[in-house]
């Protein structure tokens, strides 16, 4: 597969647009939600996982505890630890969060503080990503405990009808056991008894993603930002949504007020690179792809993908096969690992 025609002995860039169908259409990997199983974060490269332990010391074999992550500028988060007491959350940017567990009537609610100092973790074994362990030991509950249990309930959650809460975290359950189309069901419900319920709304567009069906994400998230414009996960979801179905131009203006608001967020500049592809702003693209690299995350390695389809477009063959390599550095499962492998040595052989 080459990108380039000979013409009496000399090479010639093909067109733009079939440059932009290479690399958009051949070199575009499924572009996913940020939100659901694999990502319960606000768009960073941080991780902050921990374990519940009884008093006694031994792992909480607890089911359905409820597990939420409080941030200070991109919503709350939500999963269910395990069997075993464990639970995470990933893709964390910088900045102050809240581990808050309500562990039922016989233990205290929890509340306990971790920051990540994002400025601080660039200098850390070169900018990798960092990954914070946090234990939580229950204790039991004190009488007159009312006040503090009042106090520790999720302001998302505080003004949503019990039916309507219950229905959503069946749901987010659901889905964080890949039972998708049950997923769907329980969180539409969740919304029909709670319109303004952000949360529902921004999983149920996630879990629309899951299936292929960008449309709907994209009615549904589109909702959740104008019930929650300052809420930046529904907002990124929003424009992923968008450029599955591939408006650019709107996209781009989404994901530019998203990073606005945060210039740290590697998903972000990923996203606004292929948005900017669709729109043939190469250089733009080149420009937020190679700013996404830069955080050297697993997360982002598709811009590696991506930047290497530009510079094979400029005949650019050694930056190309360097930038393939890194993907294959950061994604060596990818399913097509094979192809780029000779993709590199037909680069390499120009």
């Amino acid at each position: 597969m080459l990108l380039v025609n000979l013409k009496r002995g000399r090479a010639r860039c093909l067109p733009r647009h079939f440059l932009f169908l290479l690399v958009f259409l051949l070199f575009a990997p499924e572009i996913s939600a940020q939100g659901g199983v694999d990502y319960t974060g606000t768009g960073g490269r941080h991780t902050i996982q921990g374990r519940i332990f009884y008093p006694s010391g031994r792992r909480a074999d607890m089911l359905n505890v409820r597990v939420i992550l409080e941030t200070t500028n991109s919503g709350n988060l939500i999963v269910f630890a395990d069997s075993n007491g464990s639970f995470v959350f990933r893709n964390l940017i910088g900045g102050n969060y809240t581990i808050v567990i309500d562990a039922g009537n016989a233990y205290e609610p929890v509340r306990e503080s971790v920051y990540i100092d994002e400025s601080a973790s660039r200098n850390v074994r070169g900018g990798l990503p960092r990954t914070f362990n946090v234990p939580i030991y229950l204790t039991p509950k004190r009488s007159q405990s009312t006040e503090t249990q009042t106090a520790v309930i999720n302001a998302a959650l505080a003004s949503v009808p019990p039916a309507a809460r219950d229905a959503y975290e069946r749901g987010l359950a659901a889905g964080q056991r890949n039972e998708t189309s049950k997923a769907i069901a329980e969180l539409k419900t969740a919304v029909e008894l709670y319109p303004q319920f952000t949360l529902a709304l921004n999983e149920l567009g996630v879990q629309y993603l899951k299936t292929g069906n960008a449309a709907e994400a994209v009615l549904v998230l589109h909702q959740a930002v104008g019930l929650a414009p300052d809420d930046m996960p529904p907002r990124l979801n929003y424009a992923i949504a968008l450029l599955n179905l591939k408006k650019f131009p709107e996209a781009n203006s989404e994901l530019r007020h998203v990073l606005k608001r945060n210039d740290e967020i590697p998903t972000a500049h990923l996203y606004l690179g292929i948005a900017l592809i669709g729109e043939r702003d190469l250089a733009g693209a080149e420009k937020e792809l190679s700013r996404a690299a830069s955080f050297g995350t697993e997360e982002v390695a598709q811009a590696h993908r991506y930047l290497g389809g530009i510079y094979w477009g400029r005949r650019e063959y050694k930056r190309a096969a360097d930038e393939l390599e890194k993907y294959l550095k950061l994604s060596p499962k990818a399913a097509d690992a094979q192809k780029i492998q000779d993709t590199i040595k037909e680069l390499r052989s120009k």
